[in-house]
């Protein structure tokens, strides 16, 4: 299955995809894709299904959590964790056959017991790969609205 993370910062759309470690955990890689906060629909789709082509491979288990999370947070352009999660809305997308779903979350935030992006996924959105990269970017869009 290929999958991607979608954030979307104050000044700009950030996109990665998601790799799984050796270990079976899920972890963000290159490339790291930034768009502008107003990106159209089809640039939003295109640089979407760009990132989920480059998914689903196998990687080894990182030695430091710094080493995965900096090239993350300089493309975001922040500094900490805290900075990321500052107003900031997250989608996952996984592709499935011939379906992308979208999960939007809830940003619990850098630090605490409910720290993280959590699914929300009563408000998933679901559409068929094949239909465009406009109506992808449009759907991203779309499940961005569900996010808390």
């Amino acid at each position: 299955m290929r999958s991607a993370a979608i954030y979307v910062l104050k000044d700009r759309v950030l996109l990665h995809p998601w790799q799984k470690t050796t270990v079976g955990l899920g972890i963000s890689s290159e490339p790291y894709t930034t768009l502008p906060a107003d990106a159209s629909n089809l640039r939003l789709g295109e640089a979407l299904l760009a990132v989920l082509s480059a998914s689903g491979q196998t990687v080894p288990h990182p030695q430091s959590w710094e080493s995965v999370a900096k090239p993350r947070l300089d493309a975001a352009g922040v500094k900490s964790e805290k900075a990321f999660h500052s107003n900031t809305k997250s989608v996952t997308v996984d592709w499935q056959d011939d379906s992308l779903h979208f999960e939007p979350t809830r940003n619990g935030g850098a630090s605490g017991p409910d720290k993280g992006f959590h699914p929300l996924s009563n408000s998933r959105v679901t559409v068929a790969a094949g239909m465009g990269a406009e109506a992808i970017g449009s759907a991203v869009k779309s499940a961005l609205r569900g996010c808390l």
